[in-house]
Parts: C-alpha cells; sequence; structure tokens
C-alpha cells in the first residue's frame, strides 16, 4: 500500500515517502530523526567498514605477495649470471685446450682452426642465450603473478558484492518502515476517533444532565403540562437549541446525531416536558448542519440520496 506524500502519525508529528519524520510549526517543516534515519546510518556503517577492512586486507595480502615476487626476482638476477658466467668459464677452458690441441698439431693458422673457433664462438652465443631465455621466460612468469595481484577486478569484485548485500537491506529495512508508519498512522486516527467519541459522548452527558435539571425544575413549580409549542416555534427553539453544538454537528453528520437523539429516551422526554415538537426540534438540527441550506430532514436526506444515486 503506497503512502501519501506525507502522513500524520502523531500529535504533529508526520512522515514522508522518503523515510523522513517531521513538525510542521507556522507551516516550517523541522525534521527530526526517524527510525528508518537511524536504520540506514547503522547499515551503511556496517557496510562502509565491512567495504574498506576487506580492500584493506586485499591491499595487504597484495603488497605481501608483490614484495615476494620481487624478492625472487632479485634472488634469481644472480643465480642466471652465474649461469651466463659458468658458461663463459667452459668456453674459455675449451678454447684454450682447442688451442693447444692445434698448436701441437701444427694447425694454428690452418682455414680448420678458423672454422673451429667460429663453432665454439656460436656454442657460446647460443649457451648463453638458452641461460638469458631461461632468465626471461621465469621473469615474465613472475611478473604475470604481479599482474595477478594488481588487477583491479579483486577490488571491484569486494566492492559489488558489499554493495548488493547493502542496497538489499536497505530496501528490506525501507519496506518494514513503511509497514511501521502504516501501522503508527491507523494508531493515531483510531486514537483521534476515541478522543472524539469521548468528547461527544461527554457533550451527551451534559446535555442530558442539564435537561434534567432543567425538567426537574420545570416539574416542581408547574401544575399542568406546558401547553405543546406549534411546529413553527419548535423549529425556532430547535435552531437555538442545536446552536452551541454546531461545530460537532458537523464534524459528526446530522445522521448520526438524529440517531444518538432518538435512541437517549431520557433525553426525548425531557425535550417533550419541555414542549418542545421532537420533529421539528429534528428538522433544526438538519438545518443547522447544513449551515441553513436546507430546512427539514427530508429536504436533507432527500439531496444526500440524490448525490448517493449520482455516484453510482
Amino acid at each position: 500500500m503506497a503512502l501519501l506524500p506525507y502522513s500524520q502519525i502523531g500529535e504533529n508529528l508526520y512522515a514522508d515517502t522518503s523515510g523522513k519524520q517531521f513538525n510542521i510549526t507556522n507551516g516550517n517543516r523541522s525534521y527530526v530523526q526517524s527510525p528508518y534515519d537511524a536504520m540506514t546510518n547503522k547499515l551503511n556503517s556496517l557496510y562502509d567498514n565491512q567495504k574498506n577492512s576487506q580492500l584493506t586486507q586485499l591491499k595487504a595480502q597484495r603488497e605481501r605477495a608483490i614484495s615476494g615476487y620481487n624478492k625472487q626476482k632479485t634472488e634469481l638476477k644472480p643465480v642466471y649470471q652465474n649461469q651466463r658466467n659458468q658458461a663463459d668459464v667452459v668456453n674459455a677452458q675449451n678454447v684454450t685446450r682447442l688451442r693447444e690441441l692445434m698448436a701441437a698439431q701444427g694447425i694454428n693458422t690452418s682455414g680448420e682452426n678458423l672454422t673451429t673457433q667460429a663453432s665454439m664462438a656460436s656454442a657460446r652465443q647460443s649457451a648463453l642465450g638458452e641461460i638469458t631465455g631461461q632468465e626471461n621466460q621465469a621473469m615474465g612468469e613472475i611478473d604475470r603473478q604481479i599482474a595477478n595481484e594488481n588487477d583491479p577486478s579483486r577490488d571491484q569484485a569486494i566492492i559489488d558484492s558489499i554493495e548488493t548485500e547493502r542496497s538489499s537491506r536497505l530496501a528490506e529495512a525501507y519496506n518494514q518502515y513503511q509497514q511501521q508508519i502504516l501501522q503508527q498512522q491507523q494508531a493515531w486516527k483510531a486514537e483521534q476517533f476515541q478522543k472524539e467519541q469521548f468528547e461527544w459522548q461527554k457533550q451527551m452527558e451534559q446535555q442530558q444532565l442539564a435537561l434534567s435539571r432543567q425538567r426537574a425544575a420545570t416539574t416542581s413549580t408547574r401544575q399542568a403540562k406546558v401547553e405543546k409549542k406549534t411546529k413553527g416555534i419548535s423549529y425556532a427553539d430547535g435552531l437555538a437549541y442545536w446552536s452551541d453544538q454546531a461545530d460537532n454537528i458537523r464534524k459528526q453528520g446530522a445522521i448520526r446525531v438524529e440517531k444518538a437523539l432518538r435512541s437517549d429516551s431520557a433525553q426525548l422526554q425531557a425535550l417533550q416536558d419541555q414542549g418542545y415538537d421532537i420533529e421539528g426540534v429534528i428538522d433544526a438540527l438538519y438545518s443547522v448542519a447544513s449551515n441553513g441550506r436546507f430546512e427539514n430532514q427530508t429536504a436533507y436526506k432527500k439531496y444526500y440520496e440524490t448525490l448517493t444515486k449520482d455516484s453510482y
């Protein structure tokens, strides 16, 4: 059930559809913290802390991992340099032995010597190239792992997960708040209705008491029944009788007031004892309820029935 732009939920307390609550003084709104405000603040604080905590943990893990990978790179560089140095040592030893062998055979300046030396130089470059290739591969694998650690999608996955849960909880909190507001609004209306009923009953009791006292006073001094007034005079007196209750009559409705009067035998008897014509008093009641637009009950109800038929 949707709320109106704002609803009254207490004595000068209103709630709007955004979850805000406020008072109205001289036409100006003064906002107060609503239960929904308190809940959203609590939920946002909770999920902000979760997000910051998990992102901080991820950052720390990333920094530790990258530090370890950089350490591996630092440690690997001398290993491959040593392998290159060892390859040079082996190559130098092979060149020396070759020269000694060829010198013993007297072929130092021959084409065969040059070919052999070129072949050994090529073997050295090949060995060094292989070592460098292994080093590059190892370093590349470490760099790939570092890139994986720096992947921003890991941060975004944490943020998305927390924000999705936050949105769900906030929506749930808002729905619960709407239900609370509707219940509070209904309770407020019921309380106001009870107050109006109480005031109406109080007025009726006061009227009955006043009439009873008046009847007792007139009965003790009257020796004969007062001649019943004419309908015209009773109507005028009826207007005077109901005038002090005009606001309450318009609030309660003439039909409702009439039913209450007709069901109150003591009050009816008191009016009759004073010489009132009951139907004249009832006509006056409907005239007061309509601000004089209708002079009697029949005209009032006829107009009301016409409106009812037209609404269908």
